[in-house]
């Protein structure tokens, strides 16, 4: 079981990354991303943190929103 937590918090973190290094590649802060999504910006910092793990319909949002592919949160995590 420990092995699935730390795997699954290391997930996290590497889904937050990648979500954070795609919002800047696009030119957005969190505050753009927050205003042109409807999510607050406090919990974009947390999932780009890695400290939320996002649900499916949030990270919908977050892939219409800076115009990716959802698969592309997934490439190199």
């Amino acid at each position: 079981m420990k092995r699935n937590t730390k795997e699954l918090k290391l997930l996290q973190l590497k889904l937050g990354k990648r979500i954070q290094d795609i919002r800047k590649r696009k030119g957005h802060t969190q505050e753009s991303l927050a205003a042109i999504s409807g999510l607050d910006r406090v919990s974009i910092g947390y999932i780009e943190q890695g400290r939320r793990a996002p649900q499916l319909s949030t990270l919908l949002v977050l892939s219409k929103s800076l115009q990716v592919k959802l698969s592309d949160f997934f490439d190199g995590v």
